[in-house]
């Protein structure tokens, strides 16, 4: 079997990813808030073939050995001693587990699984506008902003209205949070070379979540570090 560039068996959690925010900032996010033991693993260019996003180079050449491993691998993924553990929501919900980030209750773990599957809806509408063709992306960005994000936002707000908690799943934070800051903050960003507003300024619930997440003592050490300050999305996309 082929070695892997992610050595195994790991001595801490290992983050895999490339060397952008997307999808693995959650993740980290989650490492960062439980003061956990763990290393983030970019994958680099190796061929030197690609002049954009050359990382894509290394995890195509690891792919098929990190395949060996888990049948169902894809970046991002958690390697924990000799488990491989793949597809955003599964990692963020193994080390939910592994740091008691779902909640204390079965209420408040149903609570966490509902927001997680509907942040990834979010995250894929953004996806196909970011990494879609360039000649309909200012539109479809600015249509996204007058209505898609309108309904979305206002479902998670209307959610922390109902449910009347200071997070999505309890009054402290779960790794629904995380997602979901990045995903505000991913929004706050994107709206300004569009030229439309900031769009928690029409969301007080939500806005209040993203300044507790980004000013919480445990997330200072990341949100000061380099992880944050990476591109949102990959280079090649229309906006990164």
């Amino acid at each position: 079997m082929a070695a892997t560039m992610v050595k195994m068996p790991t001595s801490k959690v290992t983050i895999a990813y490339a060397p952008v925010r997307g999808l693995g900032a959650a993740i980290k996010m989650c490492c960062e808030f439980a003061g956990a033991d763990y290393e983030v693993f970019e994958y680099q260019g190796v061929e030197n073939k690609l002049e954009v996003d050359a990382w894509r180079e290394g995890w195509w050449a690891d792919k098929p050995a990190m395949y060996e491993k888990n049948s169902m691998i894809n970046i991002p993924f958690v390697v924990d001693g000799e488990t491989v553990v793949s597809q955003s929501n599964a990692c963020l919900t193994y080390l939910g587990r592994k740091y008691k980030l779902l909640g204390s209750n079965d209420a408040e773990l149903t609570k966490v699984e509902q927001c997680l599957c509907e942040l990834m809806d979010l995250r894929n509408t953004v996806v196909g506008i970011c990494y879609g063709p360039p000649d309909t992306y200012e539109q479809r960005a600015k249509d996204h902003f007058d209505n898609y994000v309108q309904v979305s936002f206002g479902k998670f707000e209307k959610w922390l209205t109902v449910n009347k908690t200071k997070f999505l799943g309890a009054d402290v934070p779960t790794v629904a949070d995380f997602h979901m800051f990045e995903m505000l903050d991913q929004h706050e960003t994107w709206c300004k070379p569009l030229g439309k507003p900031q769009p928690l300024d029409k969301f007080p619930l939500l806005k209040e979540l993203h300044t507790n997440i980004r000013t919480h003592p445990n997330l200072a050490k990341y949100f000061d570090g380099p992880q944050y300050k990476l591109t949102i999305n990959a280079k090649r996309a229309n906006f990164f």
